[in-house]
């Protein structure tokens, strides 16, 4: 393709696209303290509550409110914000949102959290013990093919980030667009994005795996071969 023909190339692609996970929740608090033996299973402020539901911690709030004032510093206008359906993610992009009064605010289903089903407010040793079918089957297939019962694989989340970024290509082009929603959501646009391979995302999500409200940013590059699209620029900031 001649240079000409690329300065004629319609831009489908955002101006900016970026990504926030939403701060810490009362289940990433639980976790860490599972994960340090503290903890031998989860308290019902995470067992009886639905995955949608669960809140921000106060130190999430927190949080939410300085990656808020550092994303007004770094860009100044967003024309959309898309926020995941689930409380902690809808949280953040509120406290956020009160940083851009002027910017539409949409609720968009595609961009929830992955579905856990029957591993949803269980250990890893609980899991083993209540269904060791299942725990077998996981050895067996691995992280990123593996469906529990009730929930989602790596594979099935891409496909609704893929619907929705088709439809952000079809109607947000040279737009500025914000997304909060959850660390697996975004390393599903990284793997669409970027055409990386499932080894590829399974080595992001061990050894760089994405903070709690860490920024995950693109930008449309023009002089991107074989033709222009969104370039990664900034990966797993934190501003707090």
């Amino acid at each position: 393709m001649q240079k000409q023909d690329l300065k004629n190339i319609e831009q489908k692609w955002p101006n900016y696209l970026v990504l926030v996970r939403h701060g810490q929740s009362i289940y990433n608090e639980e976790r860490e303290l599972v994960n340090r033996g503290i903890l031998n299973s989860y308290t019902t402020k995470v067992k009886d509550v639905r995955n949608a539901d669960v809140a921000l911690s106060r130190k999430g709030k927190q949080q939410a409110q300085e990656t808020a004032e550092f994303l007004k510093k770094t860009y100044s206008h967003f024309d959309f914000i898309f926020a995941s359906p689930f409380k902690r993610a809808h949280h953040t992009a509120r406290i956020i949102a009160k940083e851009y009064p002027d910017t539409r605010f949409i609720i968009e289903e595609r961009i929830r959290e992955k579905e856990f089903g029957v591993k949803d407010g269980l250990t890893p040793k609980e899991f083993k013990k209540l269904f060791p079918y299942e725990y077998e089957r996981k050895q067996k297939e691995k992280k990123y093919y593996y469906r529990p019962i009730g929930g989602e694989s790596y594979c099935d989340m891409n496909l609704r980030i893929w619907s929705f970024m088709s439809t952000v290509v079809r109607e947000y082009a040279k737009t500025n667009i914000l997304i909060v929603s959850h660390s697996a959501v975004m390393l599903s646009f990284r793997k669409l994005l970027e055409k990386l391979t499932e080894e590829e995302v399974l080595k992001i999500n061990k050894h760089d795996d994405i903070k709690n409200c860490a920024i995950v940013a693109y930008r449309f590059d023009p002089n991107l071969k074989p033709k222009p699209k969104l370039k990664l620029d900034i990966y797993n900031k934190i501003a707090y």
